[in-house]
């Protein structure tokens, strides 16, 4: 993938997220009131991803990506995440009341991304 379309295909998800913005931070005010996690992580993906909870499924919404549902304790859990690198991967996300994290699976490529919650009043 060259990095044209590797840009297309983020402003793609983008978009999408833009779409479903109320809903995540929903689902993350969710998780972190509930005593869950301090810092829920979203996770994009085109395949059927086994991280979390399925929140969105791309086939039903007509989306480009399905959304599921983390924490950053699973990640860890998982080696995505080194325990070592948490303080530094929280100081980067940023206050995950204002911003959510996402973790972007295409193909080859994997990234986390950290987008502000913007949500229409």
């Amino acid at each position: 993938m060259n990095a044209a379309e590797v840009t297309a295909q983020l402003d793609q998800l983008k978009n999408q997220l833009k779409g479903i913005s109320k809903e995540l931070k929903e689902v993350s005010d969710d998780m972190i009131q509930g005593g869950f996690t301090q810092r829920p992580i979203f996770v994009a993906h085109q395949e059927n991803a086994q991280i979390g909870e399925l929140l969105f499924d791309r086939t039903e919404f007509g989306f480009l990506y399905s959304i599921n549902a983390t924490t950053i304790e699973r990640l860890v859990e998982l080696n995505i995440i080194q325990e070592d690198k948490i303080q530094d991967f929280n100081k980067a996300a940023g206050d995950p009341k204002k911003q959510y994290c996402v973790l972007w699976l295409s193909g080859p490529l994997s990234n986390f991304i950290f987008v502000p919650f913007k949500v229409a009043k």
